[in-house]
């Protein structure tokens, strides 16, 4: 959730090189890039977010981490197809 968190910051946190989580991000895990594993699982927590509150979708893509609505619409409709609201509309 921390917004404008990059791979350094996340392999000092973890203590393994850049290149080590990289490839384990790539390559073990199947993720193009740092940031389709970051919007991954910042989606997840949105989709739990959207369905089960009524808090606006713009403040839950500023509470998972997104550091604008048109990044994390972009991000939502890539995974799911779908707008955050269409999202919303189909969960009620």
């Amino acid at each position: 959730k921390e917004t404008g968190l990059t791979l350094t910051r996340l392999s000092d946190i973890l203590s393994v090189s850049e290149q080590r989580l990289r490839t384990t991000i790539n390559h073990t895990m199947g993720f193009r890039n740092f940031n389709q594993f970051l919007n991954f699982y910042r989606i997840n927590e949105a989709n739990q977010l959207i369905a089960d509150s009524e808090d606006s979708i713009a403040n839950i893509a500023m509470e998972v981490g997104f550091n604008s609505l048109s990044a994390f619409n972009k991000a939502f409709k890539e995974a799911h197809g779908m707008t955050p609201r269409e999202f919303r509309a189909r969960a009620s």
